[in-house]
């Protein structure tokens, strides 16, 4: 039970960037553009990175590591997406896992590849489930006529708390 705060915690300052994204989003910038796109997932992950890193105090590290998760990602999500659209988000999903999960594994004094893997794909499936309250609560029939603030911090903070909660433990 000891890494709940840190989820937590964590889950809370990815929940305040996401929101912020969906509010700039709800605004009506040009969804699904590469730079768009790229510059969200980059900040979002730089700042996870960020967070993973200072527990460890490697913040610099896991700033950078973040950032290329993110970026890496996100860049996945734009080559792959002609070949099979939106479907092809899962495989930059799971790649994005496997990259925070190995940045952990870095952070936490020798990467290891195998144990990134497997623990990248347990995190993908554990944040996926999570990502799902999202998906559900709050993109059922985008954009809404109103953006309820509280609604998607909670939503969200929900969805990144057991990804988080299974990429800490060792």
């Amino acid at each position: 039970m000891t890494l709940i705060g840190p989820a937590l915690i964590g889950s809370m300052l990815l929940a305040v960037l996401s929101t912020v994204a969906d509010y700039v989003w709800f605004l009506e910038i040009p969804r699904h553009q590469v730079l768009s796109g790229t510059i969200h997932g980059s900040v979002l992950f730089a700042a996870l990175g960020g967070y993973l890193g200072w527990r460890k105090g490697r913040a610099v590290a896991g700033v950078m590591g973040g950032l290329v998760s993110g970026m890496l990602a996100a860049l996945s999500f734009y080559a792959l997406a002609p070949i099979g659209n939106y479907p092809m988000m899962l495989v930059s999903w799971v790649l994005l896992w496997i990259m925070l999960a190995a940045l952990q594994t870095h952070l936490d004094g020798r990467l290891d590849l195998p144990m990134a893997i497997g623990r990248g794909l347990a995190t993908a499936t554990a944040a996926g489930l999570g990502f799902a309250v999202v998906l559900f609560q709050l993109y059922r029939g985008w954009p809404p006529a109103e953006f309820s603030v509280f609604r998607h911090f909670v939503a969200w903070s929900m969805a990144y708390l057991p990804g988080l909660y299974v990429l800490l433990k060792k």
